[in-house]
């Protein structure tokens, strides 16, 4: 892909790239050209698979892996179980757990410790607390059901680890008690999962000069516009590029102005 972009008609044409692939493959709203990154896309439309375990779909697959690894109420973590395939979705956790947040009903697919609930991460919020921990890998309905939080803890506890056990009882008083599954919403606002929107957010936001924008608007043909992109990208082949590229040329003035 990256060579049929800048070799034209000539299939045999080997001369380098104009512009990086990474660079290319932005969105033209981030200030590339907005070629599809096949990885990128690959890992988006994988997520989904995330969103249909974590939501607990009715779909024979879910059934399976959730009874097969996940029946002693476990969840998935750092340590990865199953088979190959489940393997290489759960390499995606971390993106998914970026872009979803648990609306808890009954707590069985949040990890009490590890997950955004109650508008904080355990873990990084409360690190005095989590270093008490009996259990780092339980899930939310897990210290539900326990009896009393601190059960889940190794006693005595330090003044500060108390003080935060008591916001983390009030806030498992706080939630409601529901035989429901848990609903993961995203932060694009929606509990519905957008490969699209996903694939945004793994690209991610860059703060561009707003003549990109009045580029990709402009009335000009598509060879025009890629050749302005290179313009502001300053990657034509100019003296003054070819000079930082220690290539030699008899003279790096500018043919115009006579000007170096």
């Amino acid at each position: 892909r990256k060579h049929c972009l800048w070799r034209s008609s000539n299939i045999n044409d080997k001369k380098p790239p104009k512009a990086a692939w990474e660079m290319v493959c932005l969105p033209k709203k981030g200030g590339g050209l907005g070629v599809l990154n096949l990885k990128t896309q690959n890992e988006a439309l994988l997520l989904k698979n995330l969103h249909k375990f974590f939501n607990r779909m009715d779909i024979p697959w879910v059934h399976l892996i959730w009874e097969s690894y996940y029946s002693s109420g476990s969840l998935p973590s750092q340590q990865r179980t199953g088979s190959f395939w489940w393997h290489d979705n759960l390499k995606l956790l971390v993106s998914y757990k970026g872009m979803a947040m648990v609306n808890v009903f009954d707590g069985a697919s949040c990890l009490f410790w590890e997950d955004l609930w109650c508008d904080r991460v355990l873990l990084h919020h409360m690190p005095e607390l989590y270093s008490f921990a009996r259990n780092t890998g339980i899930s939310l309905k897990t210290a539900i059901d326990a009896q009393g939080p601190e059960s889940l803890l190794h006693l005595p506890l330090s003044n500060i680890a108390y003080q935060q056990l008591l916001v983390v009882a009030n806030c498992l008083s706080g939630l409601p008690v529901s035989t429901e599954n848990d609903v993961w919403t995203y932060i694009w606002g929606s509990p519905f999962f957008s490969s699209s929107k996903a694939y945004i957010h793994l690209t991610g936001h860059r703060i561009i000069h707003p003549a990109f924008k009045w580029l990709w608007k402009s009335a000009c043909q598509n060879k025009h516009k890629v050749f302005f992109w290179l313009l502001l990208k300053d990657r034509l082949s100019t003296r003054e590029l070819l000079r930082r590229r220690n290539m030699f040329l008899p003279s790096y003035n500018c043919v115009c102005c006579n000007q170096n």
